[in-house]
């Protein structure tokens, strides 16, 4: 069989001729489309039989070659007619049809990549522009075709018997366990099962409440208990300061105690002990002002190249800016980098946890202060895309001293408004914002 890493004709040609010799019974098995044959007479022979059975006529070499000429689609008739009998004629069947069409999308595919690689050595050669406009264009153009390549389409749910049998045998097998990623505090967990690879969870809380402390939580928890490599976006503050952050949490010791040069003798070393273990962890952090969608996109492919990512966050997404969408109003564009990072997710398989503004129309309500839905900023877009949305509310930061109940003090509650695949509902953490730190109550 002749062929070279970009097409083989032999395998169309056999292709074709099961068609023509026993009809398009099977077809309906075969997700290849009339693009994916490399000869342009077998793109045509083949967009003729899909077109004769969509009109439910039998295919044979008289319908197709009729349906050829009756449409202007031969352009040597002659010639095309002796090469389309010779398919009927000289094929011989030795394989059935699913293989001779694997071995062609597998050619239309490899083709598909090349011309991807060509167009993106020319961008480079001439684009005057940046380089990171034009590495992330290269990235998304090389994401879009792996995306196109791995969408399997229309399937008959025959297809998935065997992968829904062992999805469910892997559930019985797990039974009231966590199957998705763990974020170490009991409750959440709980209400989650973990979070799943494509989840994107939004965060939100008005200021002061210990959003960042809390993902950051998270993000500690997964690299240095789960040894899952962790991404931080981090849009506001420094990476320095989220590590100090990261190891007052750790290792206890409070933050104002160690900027006021307060520490005592037994903090030193419990410090040098977090410091080392937090510097080890698989933790990466990109503290970049001015982030677009596009950059974080890039970085996170980049990163994909080398590391199978565990959980990303990103602090916080109203900082992000998506410049292709910011002619039509804050709202798309927030409504764009929403759906993006929803997308990423998916894309790196992994969670992806995104803290958000609240509006201050939370503050206006003069009874009931808990978050809701409704208080999202831009709540439209950015609720529709989550798969998790949960706030912090703290009683101590809206009611007054005389005002909180004993048992809520030093306590926060978390809130799961919204949950695709489990329970709404809430649970209290102990919060100590001067150790950066919530932790579960027993």
């Amino acid at each position: 069989m002749q062929s070279d890493s970009l097409y083989e004709p032999e395998s169309e040609r056999a292709f074709l001729g099961f068609l023509l010799l026993k009809g398009a019974d099977n077809l309906i098995d075969v997700p290849i489309a009339p693009e994916d044959f490399y000869v342009d007479l077998h793109r045509r022979v083949y967009r003729a039989i899909t077109d004769l059975v969509d009109k439910r006529i039998t295919i044979d070499p008289v319908s197709v070659l009729n349906f050829l000429k009756e449409n202007s689609l031969l352009k040597d008739e002659e010639k095309e007619f002796n090469y389309i009998y010779s398919l009927y004629r000289d094929t011989v069947v030795t394989q059935p049809l699913p293989y001779y069409a694997t071995r062609i999308k597998r050619f239309s595919e490899r083709r598909m990549y090349a011309k991807i690689l060509q167009d993106s050595l020319e961008l480079i050669r001439k684009e005057p522009g940046d380089n990171e406009s034009v590495f992330n264009t290269v990235e998304k153009n090389l994401t879009e075709i792996s995306r196109s390549i791995d969408a399997k389409g229309l399937l008959p749910v025959s297809s998935d018997k065997v992968a829904l049998s062992d999805y469910i045998m892997e559930i019985m097998k797990n039974r009231g366990q966590i199957t998705g990623l763990r974020t170490n505090f009991t409750k959440l967990d709980e209400a989650t099962s973990g979070l799943k690879e494509h989840e994107l969870m939004i965060l939100a809380a008005r200021p002061g409440n210990g959003k960042t402390t809390f993902a950051l939580n998270i993000a500690s928890n997964v690299a240095l208990i789960y040894n899952q490599p962790v991404v931080i976006f981090s849009l506001e503050m420094s990476r320095i300061e989220l590590l100090l952050k990261m190891v007052c949490a750790d290792s206890q010791v409070e933050s104002m105690k160690l900027k006021k040069s307060e520490l005592t003798r037994s903090d030193a070393p419990k410090l040098l002990e977090s410091i080392v273990r937090v510097t080890s962890a698989p933790i990466y952090i990109d503290d970049s002002g001015g982030l677009t969608i596009d950059d974080f996109k890039g970085r996170v492919r980049k990163l994909l190249t080398t590391e199978k990512i565990g959980l990303i966050v990103v602090d916080y997404l109203q900082l992000m800016s998506d410049p292709k969408n910011k002619d039509g109003g804050r709202q798309q564009e927030v409504a764009s980098i929403s759906r993006s990072l929803k997308q990423m997710a998916k894309e790196a398989r992994c969670p992806i946890i995104a803290l958000s503004q609240m509006s201050r129309a939370v503050e206006q309500r003069s009874k009931d202060q808990k978050p809701q839905l409704s208080d999202l900023r831009e709540s439209g877009a950015i609720e529709q895309d989550a798969d998790i949305v949960s706030f912090i509310y703290r009683e101590e930061k809206v009611k007054g001293d005389d005002e909180i109940t004993p048992e809520m003090r030093g306590k926060a509650e978390i809130i799961i408004a919204k949950n695709r695949s489990g329970p709404i509902g809430s649970f209290h953490l102990a919060f100590r914002p001067e150790l950066s730190r919530f932790d579960n109550i027993d």
